[in-house]
């Protein structure tokens, strides 16, 4: 299960903050933050190198958008990667922006994701089925793992979702840490799938994220973890944000598939 963490203008001088675990099968090649050149603004995220696509990402404008895929019995091969959304979502210049592209997505073209789309003004969920289902996220704290984030509680988000509360009651300059604590966790239960930071033999946890955009010069942070965070240190890819700083639309990182896969 990905853990996506956002705390939305709820945290001083931060109007986003953002804790990310990607889980994913352990042979499923990925590469690093890179600056991506894409059909628009610049982009600084991660490369799924099987699928072309992202599961993280911000641009040049400070819009973040992130995806967690929904499981379901029968995943059609033939149906567009969700991956590629993430850049889809990132060409917009704004969360309002990139959730009205998202919300008129055809139904039946994509197997079953979650999406978030914020920047330090608004934050959005789309929740995707067949059809798109668009909702506006109001300021505070939320975790979006692989269920549906409109629906009932589901016991790991509401476990993670106290802990993140607690965490955003430390003052503002720990929250970040405070959530990079969250992300190495493990319950110790009889499921690994139960931790925050999964093991098994052929999935878990490969990556780790943690994002701050702030309010002044010099307060924004991003952080990345390239491979579980209980044993792996987050390295400091904060030169990115100043590098989309810089950047006009198209960065010189690799060029982007925007096929079907």
């Amino acid at each position: 299960m990905c853990t996506l963490i956002l705390l939305h203008r709820c945290v001083d001088g931060a109007p986003l903050v953002v804790a990310a675990n990607r889980d994913e099968y352990l042979d499923r090649p990925a590469a690093p933050p890179a600056l991506l050149a894409g059909g628009g603004l610049a982009v600084a995220a991660p490369l799924d190198l099987r699928a072309g696509g992202t599961w993280l990402g911000v641009n040049r404008a400070g819009l973040f958008a992130a995806l967690t895929n929904r499981p379901t019995r029968r995943p059609d091969p033939a149906r567009r990667s969700r991956g590629l959304l993430v850049l889809d979502a990132l060409e917009q210049g704004s969360a309002t922006a990139a959730a009205e592209r998202l919300g008129s997505l055809p139904v039946g073209l994509y197997n079953p994701f979650n999406l978030v789309v914020a920047d330090r003004e608004r934050a959005f969920a789309l929740v995707y089925g067949e059809a798109p289902k668009l909702e506006s996220l109001e300021p505070g704290a939320h975790v979006i793992g692989n269920a549906d984030p409109l629906a009932p509680d589901v016991p790991k988000v509401a476990r993670l979702r106290a802990r993140v509360e607690a965490a955003n009651r430390r003052p503002a300059q720990g929250v970040l840490e405070a959530l990079g604590e969250i992300c190495r966790t493990h319950e110790g239960s009889d499921s690994p799938l139960e931790d925050t930071c999964i093991h098994t033999p052929a999935y878990g946890t490969r990556s780790s994220m943690l994002l701050r955009l702030g309010t002044g010069a010099g307060t924004d942070s991003f952080r990345f973890a390239d491979g579980p965070p209980c044993r792996t240190a987050y390295e400091d890819f904060t030169h990115l944000l100043g590098a989309l700083d810089r950047a006009i639309d198209a960065s010189p990182g690799p060029r982007i598939a925007r096929t079907a896969s």
